[in-house]
């Protein structure tokens, strides 16, 4: 029923960027990635414990507060497709431009499933609450104002937050009531794509074409955004 979130970015759509004129492996042995995963620690356990995460796991989130969740979630998604499209019109043409035009049709067709899933005409009328609103001005910052490597940046937070969280939550059990569908669909444990980004973005970083305090700063706000959001809601 459920399709997989664009967010677990798969292999397939990653191997578009496999020809980047950067280097595969980094300049240096210097995990820059890693780095901002474990710098931001604290802001994922924050989105593990939050009611929507919780909720789910234990097939006890009111029906009301998933819908919530996923009516906004369906408008960021739209937002997240609109963001990815201005990134790709302004970086040059090369194959990190083709890959953020595939995201941007990945996400195209996602939110497009959940308008129909959820009976929805037209994303204006849907309002955002505080912090889906603040996530989603900040990746279409990320888009309009930065250089198109900075949007790496932006998407690999959700990229490797959502199937570490399927591993914590598969850990524990297998079963989650109504919820079961979704949570295999979308917190997929086996998702792997991050790491193909990691690798572009810990290049960059070695070709000093990436900012560390900027791209902290970046990989902060998107790791926020993600627990901000999943805490929006009421169990």
């Amino acid at each position: 029923m459920w399709k997989a979130s664009p967010r677990c970015v798969s292999d397939a759509a990653v191997s578009n960027l496999q020809q980047c004129t950067l280097s595969d492996k980094p300049c240096d042995d210097y995990d820059f990635c890693e780095w901002l995963w474990t710098e931001t620690k604290d802001t994922r356990t924050i989105a593990l414990n939050t009611n929507f995460v919780q909720g789910v796991k234990d097939g006890m989130l009111h029906p009301t507060s998933f819908g919530a969740y996923m009516v906004q979630d369906a408008v960021y998604c739209l937002k997240a497709h609109e963001s990815l499209s201005v990134a790709a019109k302004r970086a040059e043409m090369c194959p990190l431009k083709i890959f953020l035009d595939h995201e941007s049709s990945s996400y195209k067709s996602y939110y497009e499933d959940l308008f129909d899933k959820w009976h929805i005409r037209d994303g204006k009328a849907i309002e955002l609450g505080k912090e889906c609103q603040e996530y989603v001005d900040t990746v279409a910052d990320v888009a309009s104002k930065d250089d198109a490597y900075y949007m790496l940046v932006a998407l690999i937070p959700c990229a490797r937050l959502w199937p570490w969280l399927g591993q914590q939550l598969t850990a524990a059990k297998d079963n989650f009531g109504a919820y079961t569908d979704w949570v295999n669909s979308n917190f997929d444990p086996s998702s792997k794509g991050y790491k193909k980004l990691e690798v572009r973005v810990n290049a960059a970083f070695s070709n000093k074409q990436i900012d560390r305090n900027k791209a902290l700063n970046i990989y902060s706000k998107c790791m926020t955004g993600e627990a901000g959001f999943f805490g929006s809601v009421p169990i």
